[in-house]
Formats: structure tokens, sequence, C-alpha cells
């Protein structure tokens, strides 16, 4: 099946989802045991995705560099301030453009030329279809001096909200001439769903070529629900097969959401029992928890605390908890303090950041409680012991988290919420989409490609004009 990476000098793959693109970058690796290959793309999930099919290939990690574009520009400009022009230390907010232009100008300048020969024998680029044209500037100018070989899917080009993306015929197949066409569906096939795959790569087809999704000689593993006009008949219709689909022992499971509406895909995770929250880089709810935080002191801390650990977490009955803690306080409580009550109440002689950690820390703890946002909450409890420790604010704390966990690849949820632009690169037994009428081709044919062996689909019609 496999495509020798390796013999690419400079060129471009054109590789749809589940057609073996990653098992052609392992066997590349694997080839290439004599030095070390930068291997970039653009989610910290696929490169957690990519790095654990990686560690189970038995590919050793000095084989390889494994970052997103963005995670290896900041790393380099960093390394590199005055090349780049640009000092990124202390910043509280990265600017993201800037920043691929500075990475540009350090790669341009011809001073990295030995150190890039020396550290890399070769550059690939994964869902390259998602470069933006300061990323596409970035990778044509390390093709100067690294054989490249990038690969990408143009259906999956759904990374444009920020602007237009370079023209896949006349810029990115030009800068990067197409080597070869994958169209083998291997995902499918090595789950024993060969019929499955074929469904899916047709249907690529027809929303290649504007045409929709006919759901109606779909196979066996599509599965498609009306959804019903009610609301709260929906949200349980959805529940209900996510629920059945959980029974799956050791099977993985993707719920892909509303990409604009991230409290939807919240509310899902915490109504539905071991469901997880893929979380967006930019960890914009640790950022407000952190500065609701901090911006009061006492009683009110104690709350603003308590409402950050309620967005992560269930069992936390505020109404109840105000009562409890009152006759705690007065001495009326005829049942002992709990760990997470007595928490709260020395926040009353200490409401320091490690305080506020604590409280959190026990609510987590507590029977009955189930995390449903973990990135979230072990980011807060990060910027907490960060503040307390090294004396900085916490708004500042969570920014330095924040940009931490950006550079850094995280484990992901066998069974995770998430929306397309967070769950591409990933794939699972089992996927439902809880709103396919919202989606236009690009982002239906992501979220209908992500499973394996399974596809449900809610829609309000089994023809979908997707455009």
């Amino acid at each position: 099946m496999s495509f020798d990476l390796t013999s690419v000098r400079r060129g471009l793959v054109v590789a749809p989802a589940g057609c073996g693109k990653t098992q052609t970058i392992i066997e590349a690796l694997k080839a290439g045991l004599d030095g070390t290959t930068l291997v970039l793309t653009h989610t910290n999930a696929g490169v957690s995705a990519l790095r654990e099919r990686l560690k189970k290939a038995g590919v050793p990690a000095s084989a390889y560099r494994l970052a997103t574009i963005d995670g290896w520009s900041m790393r380099l400009v960093g390394n590199f301030p005055q090349l780049s022009g640009m000092v990124i230390a202390g910043l509280a907010r990265m600017d993201y453009p800037a920043l691929r232009k500075a990475a540009l100008q350090a790669v341009t300048s011809t001073a990295l030329d030995r150190p890039l020969l020396a550290t890399y024998q070769r550059l690939i680029v994964d869902e390259y279809q998602d470069c933006c044209h300061d990323q596409h500037a970035l990778i044509v100018a390390l093709a100067q001096h690294l054989p490249t070989c990038v690969l990408g899917d143009p259906l999956q080009r759904i990374f444009d909200f920020s602007g237009p993306l370079p023209d896949w015929d006349t810029r990115v197949a030009i800068d990067f001439p197409v080597v070869r066409t994958f169209d083998e569906p291997w995902r499918w096939n090595n789950a024993g769903e060969g019929a499955f795959g074929r469904w899916i790569l047709e249907a690529r087809k027809g929303l290649l070529g504007g045409t929709g999704l006919d759901l109606r000689g779909a196979p066996p593993n599509v599965i498609w629900r009306q959804k019903p006009a009610d609301a709260t008949a929906l949200a349980v219709a959805q529940r209900d097969v996510v629920l059945r689909l959980r029974s799956a022992d050791g099977e993985g499971l993707l719920v892909i959401g509303d990409s604009r509406r991230p409290t939807s895909r919240s509310d899902f995770a915490r109504q539905t029992a071991g469901m997880h929250v893929v979380e967006p880089v930019e960890l914009g709810d640790l950022i407000t928890a952190a500065s609701a935080i901090e911006r009061c002191r006492g009683q009110d801390r104690l709350e603003a605390a308590l409402a950050a650990a309620k967005q992560v977490m269930t069992g936390i009955d505020m109404t109840a908890l105000r009562t409890r803690l009152n006759s705690l306080h007065n001495g009326t409580a005829r049942i002992p303090a709990s760990k997470a009550e007595a928490a709260c109440l020395a926040m009353r002689a200490d409401d320091g950041p490690a305080a506020v950690a604590r409280v959190i820390e026990a609510f987590a703890a507590e029977p009955g409680a189930r995390v449903f946002r973990r990135q979230i909450l072990t980011a807060m409890l990060d910027t907490l012991h960060r503040s307390a420790h090294k004396g900085v604010s916490l708004s500042e704390a969570a920014i330095h988290v924040r940009e931490r966990h950006r550079a850094t690849a995280r484990s992901l949820p066998k069974r995770a919420v998430g929306s397309t632009l967070l769950l591409k690169g990933l794939e699972a037994e089992h996927a439902v989409i809880l709103d396919a009428d919202q989606m236009n081709a690009r982002h239906l044919y992501v979220a209908i490609s992500r499973a394996s062996k399974s596809l449900t689909l809610f829609s309000s019609s089994n023809v979908l004009r997707a455009t």
C-alpha cells in the first residue's frame, strides 16, 4: 500500500481521509533512521494522534521532530530573536501573523542554512491544505534546503476562517507538484469495513463536485436519524444514540457538534456520561475564569472559583452549598464538613490562589463528581499553582499556561465531543454528527470520514445539499 516519501525531493501527495497517509509517514520515518525528519502539522490534536501512531509502530523518537507549524515557528523565533526580528519572551498574547512572518525572515536570512541541514534530513508536512499564505511561504523556504514532501486533501480545507488560503491548483500544486494521489480506503479496509470506505470515497466525489450527499443508498454502517422538531426531543435522541455506542468496550467515539457554538458541545458532554470535551487551543474559558477569580476577594472569589469548577465538572449545587456552608459556619450543621466544604470554609481565612486550587481539587475528588472538561481543569489548576509559587497574577499565569498547552501535544479522550475544526485528523471506530444540516461540503466530508465502523447523522433530510 505504501508510497516511499523518502524518494521525493519536492512534491505533493493528495491523500483523502483514511487512505493511508499516516501509515505512509510512519514508513518514511522508519526508513530514515540515520537522521531526524522534521514533521509538521496544524493542530495539537493532530500532533497527539500522529505521535501515538508513531509510538505504536515502534518509531524511535530520535527519528523525528514533531510539532505544529506555529509551535515550531515559536521555538525558532524564540531561539533567534535577532534573525527573526521578533522577541516573544514575555509576550502576554502571541501575534501569530507576526510570528509566521518572523519565522520566514529567520529561515530566509541564510544564517540558518547550515544549521537546518545539520539538524534535519528532510521535511514532511501533514494536512497541508490548511496552510495559510505565510505558512506556505515558510514551507517553500524550508524546501530550498531540505527534501520536502507535503500531504493534503483540498476537500478538507476548513481552516479558512481567517482569510483566503493559497489556491490549491495554481499555487500549492505549482510549488509542490503532485507526485501521487491515494485512492484506497485503508482505514476501513483495516477495520474489515471496505464497503463503508468505498462509500466514503464515492461520497467525497459528490461533495467535491457540488452534488451534496445522498444517504438513501448508504451501507448499513451509516445510520440516518431525522431530527425531531422539538429541541428537547432532539437532545434526548442524540444522547440516547451516544450512550448506546458507549457500550462498545475499548472503542473510540467522536461526537461532532456545531463549530460556532462551543457551549452546546460543553452542555452535551455535561449531560452525557462518559463524554469529554476537546478544547480549542485558545483556552478562552481558562483566561475568562482566571480573570474573574483575580478581580475579586473573599466570598466573591469563592463564588468565582465555584463558577469555574461548574464549567468543567458536574456535582456542584450552588444553592445547596451556600446553605450548607452557612450552617457549618454557624455551628448548626449536624453532619461534619466534607473535604470540599472544609476547603470552602478555609477560604474565609485565606483566599489566595493555592487555597482556590484546593477548593477546585476537592470538588473534583468528591464522590459523584464527573469532570467532562479535563483540559480546562488541568490548565486552571496549573494556573493557580503557578500564580501561588511564582508570585505572578492569575491573568499572567493563565496566559503562560495557555501558551505552554498550545505548544504541547495532549492525549485525547477515547470518547470526545468537539467540532470538525478540533477533530480533523483524528479517527475513531464510531462517529455521531449532531447537526449535519449546518455543514458545508468540506466540513461534512471531514465529519463523515472520521469513523471506521459506524456513522450516525442527525439531519432534517436524508439528502444533504451541502455546497
